[in-house]
């Protein structure tokens, strides 16, 4: 009984922490600029190729890889922001106009992965000569970056700014405030934190092009569920998720994840729809 616990908390934690990091990174844009951001999915499953191709393919070592995928996946970010949304933004689009825009680019980037790197799963290397498993540092890693994100974004002068731009962005420039400088950052950190997670779960379980896309609707569901309007009301969601879904696949099998996730959105915009935290949107 005692093994059973252990096991089934260990999963929910590595789920939870993994759904948790992406949900913040998600929650970062989404409750900051608005714009339903769903190439974040794209540039998951970017980072996690990124880091398998410098990983596996050029034996480069996961740290150096790693490295290269938060690189890459901050700068596909910022590289949407900025020719894409912000363009789009400028020209009066409205949310629903950048969300279509942002499922366009999405499905190029998906497929341009497809096309260079093929449609079959890539698997992890070797990882025997390695420190730490890759579970045990899936969980270090992931609570690290949780603890860091909550106390930048709760205390810190970057969390303040985010908060001003949420809450009021025509007011932000007044203040002495870049808006469009705070948003690439935003943008940047966002992108990091997917790379970085992608990256841990292709260390363990390996990447496939649509990866992202199962990814993000855990992340949507955990950001909704936790409560809109607070950063942890992302990482609260991310863990009762990944705690829910340890479970179903621990009695029901893995073909049940995205069921649960579901099931899940539907009771929290039934029973309570301002989230677990209930933290009510805010208005402009």
């Amino acid at each position: 009984m005692t093994e059973f616990i252990a096991q089934l908390l260990t999963n929910g934690l590595i789920a939870g922490s993994s759904i948790a990091v992406v949900a913040l990174g998600f929650s970062l844009v989404y409750h900051t600029t608005r714009i339903f951001h769903i190439a974040y999915a794209a540039i998951y499953s970017l980072g996690g190729y990124m880091c398998w191709y410098f990983d596996v393919q050029l034996g480069m070592g996961f740290v150096v890889a790693l490295c290269f995928a938060s690189f890459f996946s901050a700068t596909s970010s910022v590289l949407i922001w900025l020719f894409l949304y912000k363009p789009l933004s400028r020209y009066g689009a409205a949310e629903n106009e950048l969300m279509v825009a942002s499922i366009g680019i999405m499905i190029m980037i998906i497929y341009l992965i497809s096309l260079v790197f093929g449609t079959d799963p890539k698997l992890p290397g070797p990882t025997s000569d390695q420190l730490l498993s890759a579970r045990t540092l899936q969980i270090i890693t992931n609570g690290l970056l949780i603890i860091l994100m909550l106390v930048i974004t709760n205390i810190s002068d970057f969390g303040l700014k985010l908060r001003a731009l949420r809450d009021n962005p025509h007011l932000i420039g007044r203040l002495g405030i870049n808006s469009a400088a705070l948003t690439t950052l935003l943008f940047i950190v966002s992108g990091v934190l997917v790379g970085m997670e992608a990256s841990l779960s292709t260390y363990d379980l390996g990447i496939s092009p649509f990866t992202g896309i199962h990814v993000f609707i855990n992340a949507f569901i955990a950001v909704i569920a936790g409560g809109s309007g607070r950063v942890s009301g992302a990482v609260i969601g991310g863990f009762v998720l990944g705690m829910l879904q340890a479970i179903v696949v621990f009695f029901a099998g893995s073909a049940w994840i995205l069921s649960v996730s579901f099931i899940l959105l539907i009771a929290i915009m039934l029973f309570k729809p301002d989230g677990i935290t209930g933290i009510a949107n805010r208005n402009d």
